[in-house]
């Protein structure tokens, strides 16, 4: 019995050894434990705002007279242009921000109109595409602030969490008329603009300090509002854009100037106040502009 354990074991051990020396062959994969390298995809680059203001510099404007009238177009080349009638016209630096909420930086930008001694700033809203596209950006048609010799003054616009910071100071046809155009106007004005998409037109709304038109709003010539409760306003022109005013809500209504970019479709625009007149001097501007 002893003579058989023994050869049984030689024979274990002999099997041992051949698959030691199969596995430590020079032909056997080595075995591993980190998985085999995956080449990575580069991420495609991303529109910048530098990207919008380049682009622009050499693309086409649409210009909107005081911000309200029929627009021209303008072509520039390298931030410059002029038109028929000799006006000479200059590209600012923009302000980024997503205005419209898609994930792409979005650029207000100024635009300058010199025409002898009459000067005229308006800023316009570039929403940007994609930087592969033939047109990396898109002008919004309608200007959302200006600055006009003895008018508005916009002192500065800044980019917010989805839209813009408009710090301005308006010309109030009422209490303004004779004062030095140097000195400026009376009606301090604060207000937040984002860009919404109605029926398939880029709007400026104004979201802050109350729902409102986003694009330029004038006064009326003489603030002398009258107090409605069943008016059913909108922010932008189109039918089936959102409310400003409910029906029900109690504002003074006035009546505008013509604002041939904003009525060429028929809307009504006017202008509403909801809220009580402000402190004596400097005064906060509470109308607002809407359609209906």
């Amino acid at each position: 019995m002893r003579r058989r354990a023994a050869a049984a074991g030689a024979i274990l051990c002999a099997a041992l050894l051949l698959a030691a020396c199969a596995s430590a062959s020079p032909h056997a994969k080595a075995p591993t434990d980190a998985p085999a390298d995956v080449a990575e995809t580069p991420e495609a680059p991303s529109l910048t705002g530098a990207d919008i203001q380049a682009w622009i510099a050499n693309a086409e404007w649409s210009f909107a007279d005081r911000g309200l009238e029929e627009p021209i177009t303008i072509v520039f080349e390298d931030g410059k242009a002029s038109d028929d009638v000799m006006r000479v016209y200059e590209i600012g630096v923009g302000v980024e921000s997503d205005a419209d909420g898609d994930g792409v930086v979005d650029l207000a930008v100024p635009v300058t109109q010199l025409d002898g001694n009459g000067f005229q700033e308006l800023w316009y809203v570039w929403l940007g595409k994609d930087i592969d596209a033939d047109a990396v950006a898109e002008q919004v048609w309608y200007p959302i602030a200006r600055t006009v010799r003895c008018g508005d003054v916009v002192h500065s616009v800044e980019g917010t969490d989805g839209g813009f910071l408009i710090d301005q100071t308006l010309w109030m046809p009422h209490t303004d008329q004779g004062r030095d155009c140097a000195g400026g106007g009376t009606g301090t004005q604060t207000r937040e603009i984002a860009i919404i998409d109605v029926d398939g037109v880029a709007y400026p709304v104004q979201t802050a300090p109350v729902p409102a038109w986003g694009g330029v709003c004038p006064r009326s010539e003489w603030l002398d509002g009258i107090i409605d409760d069943t008016v059913d306003g909108r922010v932008a022109p189109p039918a089936s854009a959102p409310q400003a005013i409910a029906p029900g809500d109690p504002v003074g209504l006035y009546e505008l100037p013509p604002a041939p970019l904003l009525t060429a479709d028929g809307a009504r625009f006017f202008g509403f106040q909801g809220d009580l007149p402000g402190e004596a001097g400097e005064q906060q501007v509470l109308m607002h502009c809407a359609f209906g």
